[in-house]
């Protein structure tokens, strides 16, 4: 009896490796467009990969788009951020 109490309290051996804490995963620089940022859909334009106003003007911010469109326009936007 005392043999079975000694292999029930001794740690398993079989037991998987503890894996390393992980690290916060970063976002990358151009992530995958679900939808077009908002002022591709202002501009009713094909958002591309590239897009370079993408970053700026999240789809779910249009407004930020309106407001920088009505003071600069679309074309010196665009010429800023390239």
């Amino acid at each position: 009896m005392q043999s079975s109490e000694s292999l029930s309290s001794s740690p398993p051996s079989s037991s998987p490796p503890e894996s390393p804490p992980r690290s916060p995963r970063t976002p990358p620089l151009h992530p995958p467009i679900a939808s077009p940022c908002a002022a591709c859909k202002i501009l009713r334009r094909r958002c591309v990969e590239q897009c370079v106003l993408a970053p700026y003007f999240p789809p779910s911010e249009p407004q930020k788009f309106i407001t920088a469109h009505r003071v600069f326009g679309a074309s010196n936007i665009i010429k800023l951020l390239q």
